[in-house]
C-alpha cells in the first residue's frame, strides 16, 4: 500500500511537474508554426525572465506552506490535513494556479511565441479556474468548512461588520486590479481585424467642450472612492463580483464584436490638451464597446448610492453626465456609452438579474404539457428541440457552404443516433427509456467526419470547423428543452439561486425525488458558458483561423465548461469514477483531445454566407427529426425506447 501510494503521488507530480509543462511547450510551439496570425509580444525578454521567477517565487513559497503548515503535498488528489490560511495563502487563495498561469506567460515572452501568450496561457488560466470551481473549491469546503477568514486579494468576507481601511483598499485593487492590467495590456496592441467604426456621422458634428474633459476625469475619482466607502462587508463582496463580472463581460465583447471610435480632437487650452492626453496615454481607439469609462461610472454610482444613499441623487447625475462626456470629448461613440452603462448597471445589479433569470427558467422547469395524437405525444419542449436542430443546421451550411448540404445532413443524422445510444448504454433504459447523452452526439459527429476524411470527401474539413462553430448554439437553445424535461438538472443548492421543480413529469421530481427542493440550475449555467463560446468561435471564423483550431478549442473550451458544470449537477444515474462523475473524466480526455486537434496541419475558413431553399430543407429536416427523437413518445407502449419520461409518469 504504500508503495503504491509512492508510486501514485510520483505519477500525479510527474503528471503536472513535466507533461503538462511539455504538452503546452508543444502546443505553443505548434501554433506558432501554423501560419496563423497572432497580435504580437509586445515584451521585452527580461520581462519575461521577471514574470518567470516571480511566478516560481510564489509558487515554491506556497508549496512549502502546504508542506510544513498543511502537513502534506502541493497536489489536490492526494489533499492536506490542515488547511492553510498564511503566507502566501493570506494574499490569494490558490496561489500555486496563479504561479503556474503567470510563469506560462512569462516562458511564452521568454520564447517570444506570440501562440503562448495570446491563447496558450489564457486558456492555462481557464484552466485553472474550471479545477478551482469544478473540483478543488467544493472539496475544500467539504474537507474545512467556510475559512474563518478570507485572503486579502480575494472576495470580501460576508456580513454586516463594518471592513477596515486597509481591507477596503484590497478590496478595491481585487476588483479593478483584473481589469487595469488587461486594459492596459490591450492598449499597446493594433485594432483586430475587421474593427468597424463605430461613429455615426452626426456625432462628430457634436461640440467638444472643455469642461467635457474635466466630468470625464471624474470618472476616476468616484470608481476609487466607490470601494472605500463601503459600509458592510456585503456590499464590499459585491463590488468585486461585479466588477469582476463587468471585467469579464465587457473584454469578451470587445474581443469578439471589435469596433472602434476614432479619437476627436478638440480646441482646448493648454491644461485641456495635457488632461486629453493624460486620459488617451493607455487608451486605444479599439477598445470602445462597450465604453468601460461608462460602465464604471454607473457601477461606481450604484455602489455609493448604496453606501451613502442621502446623496444617491448626486451620484447617478455624475455617471449620466460622464456618460454624456464620453462623447462630448471625442472619447467614445454613442453606442459605446449605452452598451457600457448598461453594462454597469447590469453588473451591480447581477444578483437581481441572476435571479430573474433563475425564476424565469423555474417557470419553464414548472412548464410540462403534452398533446396526444392518437398513440402519439407531442411534449411541449418539441418546441426547443426542432428549434436546436433547425438553428444549429443553418448556421452550419451559412459558415460551410453548398458543397457540404449532403455531408452535413449525414453527419447531424448519425450524431442524433448516436446520443440515443450513448445515453441508453451509459445511463441505462431501464426508467430513462430513451435518454439522449452529449457525448454520444459528439461522438458519433468525430466517427462520422473521420470516415469522410478517409474517404476523400470534399469539404469535410470546413464543416468541422463549421459544426464546432454552431455547437455552442444549438446546445444553448438545447438546454430549454433539458429544463423542461428535467435532465441535466443540478444538485441541492442555496434557496435563493436554484430552480424549485414541482412539475410530476419532470425527472427532478420523477427520478431525482427532489419535488420543491432548490437546485442548482445547471442549464442555465450551460446555457452562459456556450453564449460565451459562441462568441468566441464565431469570431475565429472572422479572423483566418485554421478548421484544426477552431474545432480543437470548441473542444478544449466547451470541456472545461462542462467540467465545472458537472461539480454542481445532480442526476443520480451518472457513473462516478475514483470520486468523479464519469463526464468529468471525459471533459478532461476531450480537452486534451481538442490541444491535439488544434495542432494538426490546417487551411484558413472563411464564411460562406450560404442560404438556400435546400438548405432550408435540410435544416428544417433535421429540426422535425431533433423534435420526434427528443420530444416525441409512445406512452402507452411498453416497448423499449417508446416512452421519453420516467416509468410510472
Amino acid at each position: 500500500m504504500v508503495v503504491k501510494d509512492f508510486v501514485g503521488k510520483l505519477a500525479y507530480g510527474a503528471l503536472f511537474c513535466v507533461l503538462l509543462p511539455a504538452m503546452l511547450a508543444l502546443w505553443a510551439y505548434r501554433l506558432d508554426a501554423s501560419g496563423m496570425s497572432f497580435w504580437p509580444q509586445p515584451f521585452s525578454h527580461w520581462a519575461g525572465l521577471v514574470a518567470l521567477l516571480a511566478g516560481f517565487a510564489m509558487m515554491a513559497a506556497a508549496m512549502w506552506a502546504l508542506w510544513t503548515k498543511g502537513k502534506g503535498l502541493p497536489m489536490n488528489a492526494y489533499p492536506t490535513t490542515r488547511f492553510v490560511d498564511s503566507s502566501v495563502y493570506a494574499l490569494v487563495a490558490h496561489p500555486i494556479y496563479l504561479a503556474f498561469v503567470v510563469m506560462v506567460a512569462g516562458a511564452s515572452v521568454l520564447a517570444d511565441s506570440p501562440a503562448g501568450l495570446w491563447l496558450v496561457t489564457p486558456v492555462v488560466a481557464l484552466g485553472a479556474m474550471a479545477l478551482v470551481c469544478g473540483y478543488e473549491g467544493p472539496r475544500l469546503r467539504e474537507r474545512f468548512g467556510t475559512p474563518a477568514t478570507t485572503p486579502w486579494l480575494g472576495l470580501p468576507a460576508k456580513g454586516d461588520a463594518r471592513p477596515s481601511m486597509p481591507r477596503r483598499m484590497a478590496a478595491g485593487v481585487t476588483a479593478l486590479g483584473p481589469w487595469v492590467l488587461t486594459y492596459a495590456l490591450l492598449s499597446r496592441l493594433p485594432a483586430p481585424a475587421g474593427a468597424a467604426e463605430l461613429r455615426l456621422g452626426w456625432e462628430a458634428q457634436l461640440p467638444r467642450p472643455e469642461w467635457a474633459l474635466w466630468l470625464y476625469s471624474l470618472a476616476y475619482v468616484l470608481v476609487i472612492a466607490s470601494p472605500l466607502a463601503a459600509r458592510t462587508g456585503d456590499q464590499l463582496r459585491r463590488f468585486v463580483r461585479g466588477a469582476w463580472l463587468a471585467t469579464g463581460i465587457g473584454f469578451l465583447l470587445m474581443l469578439t464584436l471589435p469596433g472602434q471610435a476614432d479619437f476627436l480632437a478638440g480646441d482646448y487650452s493648454r491644461i485641456g490638451r495635457w488632461l486629453a492626453e493624460v486620459n488617451r496615454s493607455l487608451d486605444a481607439q479599439w477598445l470602445a464597446f462597450p465604453s468601460f469609462h461608462a460602465a464604471w461610472a454607473v457601477f461606481a454610482a450604484g455602489a455609493l448610492a448604496q453606501s451613502l444613499p442621502r446623496l444617491g441623487t448626486l451620484w447617478w447625475l455624475l455617471a449620466a453626465g460622464i456618460g454624456a462626456s464620453c462623447v462630448l470629448t471625442g472619447s467614445h461613440a454613442v453606442v459605446d456609452v449605452l452598451g457600457g452603462m448598461t453594462l454597469g448597471a447590469l453588473c451591480w445589479k447581477h444578483e437581481l438579474a441572476w435571479r430573474a433569470l433563475v425564476r424565469a427558467g423555474e417557470r419553464l422547469a414548472n412548464s410540462w404539457s403534452a398533446v396526444r395524437l392518437g398513440k402519439l405525444r407531442v411534449i411541449s419542449h418539441a418546441l426547443w428541440s426542432a428549434t436546436a436542430g433547425v438553428v444549429g443546421a443553418l448556421l452550419t451550411l451559412y459558415l460551410a457552404g453548398p458543397q457540404t448540404l449532403l455531408p452535413c445532413g449525414i453527419v447531424l443524422a448519425i450524431a442524433l443516433l448516436s446520443a440515443g445510444a450513448w445515453g441508453y448504454l451509459l445511463e441505462g433504459g431501464g426508467r430513462l427509456s430513451r435518454p439522449f447523452g452529449y457525448y454520444g452526439f459528439l461522438l458519433g459527429t468525430l466517427i462520422a467526419l473521420v470516415v469522410m476524411a478517409l474517404a476523400g470527401v470534399s469539404g469535410w474539413q470546413t464543416l468541422t470547423a463549421a459544426l464546432a462553430a454552431a455547437a455552442p448554439v444549438t446546445q444553448a437553445i438545447g438546454r430549454l428543452r433539458c429544463i423542461v424535461q428535467g435532465c441535466c438538472h443540478g444538485r441541492p443548492a442555496f434557496a435563493a439561486y436554484g430552480f424549485r421543480v414541482t412539475h410530476k413529469m419532470s425527472r427532478v421530481t420523477a427520478l431525482a425525488r427532489l419535488a420543491g427542493v432548490p437546485i442548482h440550475p445547471t442549464p442555465l449555467y450551460s446555457i452562459v458558458g456556450n453564449v460565451a463560446l459562441a462568441l468566441i468561435l464565431l469570431r475565429l471564423w472572422h479572423t483566418g483561423a485554421h478548421w484544426t483550431l477552431i474545432g480543437g478549442l470548441y473542444l478544449v473550451l466547451a470541456s472545461l465548461a462542462r467540467f465545472v458544470e458537472e461539480q454542481y449537477r445532480g442526476e443520480p444515474q451518472t457513473v462516478k469514477w475514483h470520486g468523479l462523475p464519469i463526464y468529468q473524466w471525459l471533459a478532461i480526455g476531450c480537452a486534451v483531445l481538442g490541444i491535439v486537434v488544434s495542432m494538426l496541419p490546417g487551411a484558413p475558413v472563411v464564411p460562406a454566407q450560404w442560404l438556400s431553399f435546400s438548405g432550408l430543407a435540410l435544416a428544417a429536416s433535421i429540426g422535425l427529426a431533433a423534435a420526434f427523437l427528443m420530444s416525441v413518445d409512445f406512452p402507452d407502449s411498453a416497448r423499449r425506447f417508446s416512452r421519453l419520461t420516467v416509468s410510472g409518469t
